[in-house]
């Protein structure tokens, strides 16, 4: 009798520990799961801020808590959005690409994080052309001083100095170097002439008043190329307006956009002689094909 009661006890014990392993193993799952949740949650709304280092060290929780697919891969993809914008901002685009490329591609990742790499790859990739091309024009330029053609040299600067987004971080260092040497080049001949041309008329008219009014007649020629030589050279005038520097280093700038990798060797008069060209043709655009002289 004894004995029978020893046994039942000892069942009813175990049944009873069982119970309670079972209540502490589901209320332990049942925590995983919110901590897994919440912090699933946490890093999607860090991800809707694009902060992505954040969102890297929630995901990282939440895999934690719950290991799953959707956790790691978005631990991952994260991490690697987050690293391509640290290496963008050293301007380590290339290694920013490689990050950007597997983030893209990442299995089980979140949407908007599949789409923001899509992204940041495209503008690395523009920001890498338009590097090179600076690059190129600053190495031209170089060039053109040391030929002792400055006014091409400063002209190409100017196009660089004066590009969209020049002074910004991704392209800041290409900037300050193509401003020093700009500043670097002595005054150019069209300054040196003005320059010249209005000491000797203000000697002028001192000395003549009708040579003064001679030169403010019908017959004054300055603005005419072929006045001083130069037959060739395109006037800036177009439909009364005058086109500016700004619009040449616009043009300049549209070539560039369209992968011309010659557009430092091409002159003001071509520039100009391109957007009379695409002018005539109703666009606002120049082609490569624009610089031709048309009959």
């Amino acid at each position: 009798m004894k004995k029978a009661l020893l046994l039942a006890t000892t069942g009813l014990a175990l049944v009873l520990a069982g119970c309670s392993n079972s209540s502490s193993s589901t209320k332990s799952s049942d925590n995983n799961n919110s901590t897994y949740n919440t912090e699933m949650t946490k890093g999607n709304n860090a991800v809707n801020d694009e902060k992505y280092a954040t969102a890297a060290d929630h995901f990282e929780s939440a895999a934690k808590a719950k290991k799953t697919d959707k956790a790691t891969a978005s631990e991952k993809q994260a991490d690697n959005l987050a690293k391509a914008k640290k290496y963008m901002n050293k301007r380590q685009f290339s290694d920013a690409k490689k990050a950007l490329t597997i983030a893209k591609e990442q299995d089980n990742g979140n949407k908007k994080m599949t789409s923001r790499a899509k992204s940041l790859l495209a503008q690395v990739k523009k920001i890498q052309l338009n590097r090179s091309n600076y690059k190129l024009d600053i190495k031209n330029a170089k060039t053109m001083i040391k030929a002792g053609t400055n006014d091409q040299a400063r002209s190409l600067l100017e196009q660089v100095t004066k590009a969209k987004g020049i002074k910004g971080k991704y392209y800041s260092d290409l900037y300050n170097e193509a401003n020093t040497l700009l500043q670097s080049l002595p005054a150019s001949s069209v300054q040196a002439t003005n320059e010249t041309g209005n000491s000797s008329d203000s000697n002028n008219s001192n000395n003549s008043t009708d040579s003064n009014s001679s030169s403010n007649s019908s017959d004054d020629q300055s603005d005419n190329p072929a006045a001083k030589g130069d037959f060739d050279v395109e006037s800036r005038k177009l439909d009364g307006k005058e086109i500016t520097d700004d619009d040449i280093a616009k043009a300049r700038q549209q070539l560039t956009d369209q992968g011309v990798k010659t557009v430092g060797a091409w002159s003001d008069n071509d520039i100009i002689r391109a957007i009379k060209n695409a002018h005539a043709d109703g666009r606002t655009t120049i082609k490569p094909s624009d610089a031709k002289i048309r009959n």
